[in-house]
């Protein structure tokens, strides 16, 4: 793939599944043996993220970021990302509170066959959870 691919690939799959939550887009898109790491957590296969990813929409339902840098090769590629949602369903246990929160984080990919094979994720989680009140601000 071209590095122009490559970005054309990523700006596809953020808007589509992360945004929108399009489930047909994530087969399309990535591999079968697609994996997603999110933090220190174990490797979440297809199936399993397409879950996190509805999960992440019930929580937040206006859920959509912004790539907000993206530095891409043929076959990787790094975002950096931002947005602000709205908490109004469960998440990780916590009740929704209704509050507006600033999202970031910063997502690696690597890239085979024109598609995802997979997505490592770093989020601003402690910023989220003093935003929605659950630990004290820093």
């Amino acid at each position: 793939m071209s590095v122009e691919d490559t970005r054309s690939l990523i700006t596809r799959y953020g808007e589509q599944v992360w945004n929108r939550a399009d489930m047909a887009a994530l087969e399309a898109l990535t591999l079968p043996t697609f994996a997603y790491y999110l933090g220190g957590q174990p490797a979440r296969d297809r199936h399993a993220f397409e879950h996190f990813i509805r999960a992440t929409h019930e929580a937040f339902p206006d859920w959509r970021v912004e790539i907000v840098g993206l530095i891409a090769e043929a076959d990787r590629a790094a975002v950096r990302w931002s947005g602000l949602v709205t908490h109004e369903g469960p998440f990780r246990g916590i009740p929704p509170t209704g509050r507006r929160v600033a999202v970031t984080g910063i997502n690696w990919y690597e890239v085979n066959g024109g598609r995802i094979a997979a997505e490592w994720e770093q989020t601003d989680s402690l910023g989220m959870l003093q935003q929605l009140g659950v630990l004290p601000p820093g």
